[in-house]
């Protein structure tokens, strides 16, 4: 039996546009002189053309795709968490604790700065002497910023785990 394009993409369900690319691929010989199809052997190789795509080549290659995407990710995972565990890496909530309690820690002693060196300087006639005092004073209060400890940033705890075991999880 022989259609036209648009009657064989009726009977396969697809568009008359499938057809024509499907056609361009090499599938679907048209009948020499007229412009039609034969209907059997178009299904015979539209049913073909889809088994092949379903088990073989497009499905093995989904699974292989997706099962090196996965690769991927664990490696990737594994690499955050040994640059973790050399301490190359920190959990942003901790580095915000840790230096919210710096800064804090600075607020409150350049603050207490005016009454601990008043005491020191009160009376003092040498300008000299004055600006040895203030000068110790800032630098005591500068010297809390300048304390950085990675064991400090995690709370002194530092997650030595199996990656071994994690594999099994991911």
């Amino acid at each position: 039996m022989v259609v036209n394009q648009k009657e064989l993409a009726q009977c396969l369900g697809i568009s008359t546009r499938q057809i024509r690319n499907l056609r361009d691929e090499g599938m679907f010989r048209n009948v020499k002189g007229n412009r039609g199809y034969i209907l059997e052997t178009c299904v015979q190789e539209y049913i073909n053309f889809k088994v092949n795509a379903e088990m073989g080549k497009g499905a093995s290659v989904s699974i292989e795709k997706i099962k090196a995407d996965h690769e991927e990710v664990k490696k990737n995972i594994s690499a955050l968490k040994l640059r973790k565990m050399r301490q190359e890496l920190h959990e942003a909530a901790d580095v915000e604790a840790f230096l919210a309690d710096m800064l804090t820690r600075f607020k409150n002693r350049f603050l207490s700065l005016p009454s601990k060196i008043a005491m020191q300087i009160a009376g003092e006639q040498d300008i000299n002497a004055i600006v040895r005092a203030l000068t110790k004073g800032f630098y005591e209060a500068l010297d809390e910023l300048s304390d950085y400890d990675p064991d400090s940033i995690d709370g002194g705890e530092t997650d030595y785990f199996d990656l071994e075991d994690e594999e099994d999880e991911v």
